[in-house]
């Protein structure tokens, strides 16, 4: 007996457990190739950056950011430098912002796979359901007597849906709960690489 016959056997809830799965999957996968192009910039870079804002040339340092432009810090970077030609108050005001929408759009899709942990083991829960109807809906057709071959279809139901849906759920709690953790270290280094840039601008400005 394959798996496919066997996850047949749990009726069209599985099928369902089974889209999302897919779903999940996939938001997965996607989530994961885009943290880790969101990954900081070497330090040779933020050293060029850094080099090039000293000595004022804020328009290299911009072009310099725009050479990775899916990266969260290298955003940031931009707009934070590109307001420096207002005010070191503003450009940290641009950097903020930017940051929290870089980090927004990292986040994008997690809601779902959340909604997917929350809602497959309930779709398995009521896989269970169904399947114990079925079991009572055969005994009361055999008039009370119990037949095994009569009652396996609502039990493989009730089991395999509920095994379904919980695997489901537990994997999907459990990546979205990585993935958030991961954005969430990734939002306080970049976060801490901002305002130590700033700093550094801001003594810079200062002495000068």
């Amino acid at each position: 007996m394959t798996l496919i016959s066997i996850a047949a056997k749990g009726g069209w809830l599985m099928l369902v457990l089974l889209v999302i799965s897919i779903i999940a999957i996939a938001i997965i996968i996607e989530r994961l190739i885009k943290i880790k192009k969101a990954a900081l910039p070497n330090d040779r870079f933020l050293a060029d950056i850094k080099e090039s804002v000293d000595n004022n040339q804020m328009e290299k340092a911009i072009r310099l950011c725009s050479n990775i432009p899916e990266n969260p810090m290298a955003n940031v970077l931009a707009k934070g430098i590109d307001a420096m030609s207002i005010s070191i108050d503003e450009a940290e005001k641009v950097a903020a912002t930017t940051a929290k929408s870089e980090m927004h759009k990292l986040e994008k899709n997690l809601g779902g796979l959340a909604t997917f942990a929350a809602i497959a083991p309930l779709i398995g829960f009521l896989g269970t359901v169904t399947g114990m109807v079925k079991v009572f809906m055969n005994i009361e057709a055999t008039g009370g007597g119990v037949d095994i071959s009569l009652l396996a279809q609502g039990i493989w139901e009730a089991l395999l849906t509920t095994v379904g849906g919980l695997t489901v759920g537990i994997i999907a709690l459990l990546f979205y709960n990585y993935l958030v953790g991961k954005i969430e270290s990734l939002a306080n280094s970049i976060e801490d690489h901002i305002n130590q840039f700033l700093l550094d601008f801001r003594r810079n400005q200062d002495a000068n």
